[in-house]
Parts: structure tokens; sequence; C-alpha cells
């Protein structure tokens, strides 16, 4: 991704069963090597790639994260009690 673009950043949740989107999800984003904290948790939206439920967030200029170049994790929280998991993306990179 280019620093300049704004764009939603997918990643993609498998659930055991039922449907995932039913439940509040929060993406963070983080250089490699971080692990989230409170302050670093943003809503998000659910969508569907190829037929995959995704956690989206907007990143970017005009996102709710402004990440400069370097290299990237997601982390997916999902609010569904009594559990509440959390889900780390591979790498990206953002030049």
């Amino acid at each position: 991704m280019e620093r300049e673009s704004s764009e939603y950043l997918m990643t993609p949740v498998t659930a055991g069963s039922g449907d995932p989107a039913a439940f509040t999800v929060e993406i963070a984003v983080l250089e490699d090597g971080e692990r989230p904290e409170t302050g670093d948790w943003h809503a998000a939206t659910w969508g569907v790639d190829n037929g995959h439920h995704v956690a989206m967030l907007l990143i970017g200029p005009d996102g709710a994260v402004n990440p400069g170049p370097g290299t990237y994790r997601t982390w997916v929280r999902i609010q569904a009690a009594p559990e509440r998991p959390v889900i780390k993306s591979p790498r990206f990179t953002i030049s």
C-alpha cells in the first residue's frame, strides 16, 4: 500500500461456528513486533471478500489510522462474551 492512499484494510476472520459479523469488532494497526494496548483499538466493520468474513478498517490520510512507511500487522479483537478472541494478521508493508 502506498502511504498517500486511503484504503480499507481487510483482515480475514475464520469462525469455528456461526457468523462472526454478529459481534462487535475492533482493529489495532501496529508496527511489526508491537502488541496492542488499550488506546490502540479502533471500531471496525465487517465485510465479505471472496466469500470469507473480513474485519475492515479505513487506514491512510482519511482513515482511522495513518501509518507511515514501514512493516505492520493488524490485530483484530472480537467482543463475543464471554470470549474476546484476538487475531494477529500476516505482515504488510506501507511504502
